[in-house]
């Protein structure tokens, strides 16, 4: 199974590469851009250049890129979805020039025009976003919410619906599985049956072979509260022993796993890898 983190781009991108490394990952999750402004600037090629020659010496895979947090691909405000169409458009092209595997993205919220809207508003986007070719060799991940207010893709049917609509146009995207936000949107994976009866629910809504990448995150808020706040593996609500349920299971053994979980210190990373590691071995 690969493992990895989400690992900052401060001083370049090819400087990610180098940190992953350092941490021992397999696999690695980046932003392409600032991911809390509008403000774009093209990636220059030789940069992409030096990323993708950092990626293939270090050996990882995949390579996921996260969309920016202000991207909304179902608001009703026609400014800000069609603003959101174009920087994830761009932010496309980023993960394609660097030959990022995966981009990952959030939904938004389609404010209280409820969920039948944002399926529509969402499969429109990502069909207008592919346009010019874009996608073809970076896959498009959805990734699933705490459900918190209007925020849209904590239900996992709805999110089977966009992934389906988006095949029937010819179009492969996947889903970004994230443990806290399952965890606080209502789906438990605490004992053996509910880790059976969770993966269930995802072949169910998605297909389990469309579970792309997971990422591994405990939760400060409790289940089914809705917060979307990550802790370290094992110090949060969902506890060490359900994640070595759910990381053990046949279903996923092989899925990569990305760590989001806070970053205070220098040895954040290496105590929340190795935590994950000590559940795969069974050594704590």
């Amino acid at each position: 199974m690969p493992l990895g983190v989400h690992t900052s781009i401060a001083g370049g991108l090819y400087k990610s590469v180098e940190r992953a490394k350092a941490l021992g990952c397999g696999c690695m999750q980046i932003f392409g851009r600032n991911p809390r402004s509008w403000i774009y600037k093209p990636l220059p090629a030789h940069e992409a250049g030096l990323f993708k020659a950092a990626r293939n010496d270090a050996a990882l895979w995949p390579v996921a890129v996260h969309t920016n947090y202000l991207i909304n691909l179902c608001s009703p405000d026609d400014e800000i979805y069609y603003k959101s169409i174009d920087i994830f458009q761009k932010e496309l092209s980023i993960a394609e020039a660097i030959g990022a595997d995966y981009l990952v993205t959030h939904l938004g919220s389609p404010q209280d025009m409820g969920p039948d809207f944002a399926v529509k508003r969402v499969g429109q986007a990502l069909k207008e976003a592919a346009r010019g070719g874009l996608g073809v060799n970076t896959m498009i991940l959805l990734e699933n919410t705490s459900g918190a207010g209007y925020g849209f893709g904590s239900n996992l049917l709805h999110i089977g619906e966009i992934i389906k609509g988006a095949a029937r146009d010819g179009r492969e995207t996947g889903l970004c599985l994230d443990t806290c936000h399952a965890f606080t949107a209502g789906y438990s994976f605490s004992t053996p049956a509910e880790v059976t009866g969770f993966l269930e629910k995802i072949d169910e809504a998605v297909g389990l072979e469309n579970l792309r990448v997971i990422h591994l995150n405990d939760s400060k808020g409790a289940f089914n509260s809705h917060l979307d706040r990550h802790e370290h593996i094992g110090k949060g609500k969902i506890g060490l022993e359900a994640f070595r349920l759910l990381l053990n299971h046949p279903g996923i053994r092989d899925t990569p796993m990305i760590l989001e979980t806070p970053k205070k210190t220098d040895g954040d990373d290496p105590m929340n890898l190795a935590a994950v590691r000590g559940l795969l071995d069974g050594s704590l």
